[in-house]
């Protein structure tokens, strides 16, 4: 009961104090927010954070194998749905996964690519998606490691057309939405025409809970971008992308959050 209403308390706490920033314009600068974000997850050394960069056995993972490969799977079975993929004879041939972390979706979506880029701000997560996959017997992986202010540095890393961008779990800790079109627009230079871009969001509702908090990287970790469905569909094409299909998750199963839309997006070939 002391630990259902101290959580109670905290969540009043936190909506209070995000009204009071949202009515002052108490806003992070998006350079504080990009620094700050570098800087967390470069914390590798905290216990918790290999955890949340979703290294195999670490934090929620720890002593729960099945479900670190249940994320992974469930958002590789949702990009094949949505993107009519009956059988693995139609892998994408090259693959980016931008924020690859720990590699619990790179272990499903790397088997049958030609090559499969692992992107990341820290080298720790790239080298730890590198050895997972390496332990599945795949050795087609390309690490690219770059800076949280300097994303587009990418571009000069990869140089041939891709088949498949996606990013999951990725979007909603970005700084800012502007350096969510930051990479969108990224994803749209790095494919191919007729190249598929598969991305996951958290949307934003009515609830104080859900609009993007802007202050506080590491505090309002999960909270730090969210858009209204037809916001990202809007940004995606503006970017140049053709959107095909969103679908939505209230809650996820493997209980990671809720709020979660997940679009599929190709190039104009």
């Amino acid at each position: 009961m002391k630990a259902q209403l101290r959580n109670t308390l905290s969540r009043i706490y936190r909506t209070s104090e995000r009204v009071v920033r949202e009515n002052l314009h108490l806003y992070d600068s998006e350079d504080k927010l990009i620094a700050d974000s570098q800087h967390y997850w470069e914390g590798i050394d905290r216990e918790y954070i290999p955890g949340n960069a979703h290294w195999r056995g670490k934090g929620i993972f720890t002593n729960d194998d099945e479900r670190w490969l249940k994320m992974g799977r469930h958002n590789y079975e949702m990009y094949r749905r949505l993107a009519g993929v009956a059988t693995v004879d139609n892998q994408p041939a090259t693959i980016v996964d931008w924020g690859c972390g720990g590699g619990a979706n790179a272990v499903h979506f790397a088997p049958g690519s030609s090559r499969y880029y692992g992107t990341d701000i820290t080298s720790a997560s790239v080298n730890e998606c590198q050895k997972q996959l390496i332990q599945e017997g795949y050795h087609n992986f390309v690490p690219v490691q770059f800076e949280a202010g300097t994303p587009e540095t990418v571009l000069s890393t990869i140089t041939e057309p891709c088949d498949l961008f996606f990013s999951t779990y990725v979007f909603e800790i970005f700084p800012t939405k502007a350096y969510g079109t930051r990479v969108l627009d990224i994803a749209y230079k790095l494919l191919r025409p007729g190249g598929q871009a598969f991305i996951q969001i958290r949307y934003a509702d009515n609830t104080p809970i859900s609009q993007p908090h802007r202050w506080g990287y590491a505090q309002n970790l999960p909270h730090m971008v969210t858009y209204r469905i037809e916001e990202f569909w809007e940004n995606a094409i503006s970017c140049g992308f053709e959107p095909q299909l969103v679908t939505l998750e209230i809650e996820q199963e493997v209980k990671l959050g809720r709020r979660y839309a997940f679009y599929l997006l190709t190039k104009p070939a």
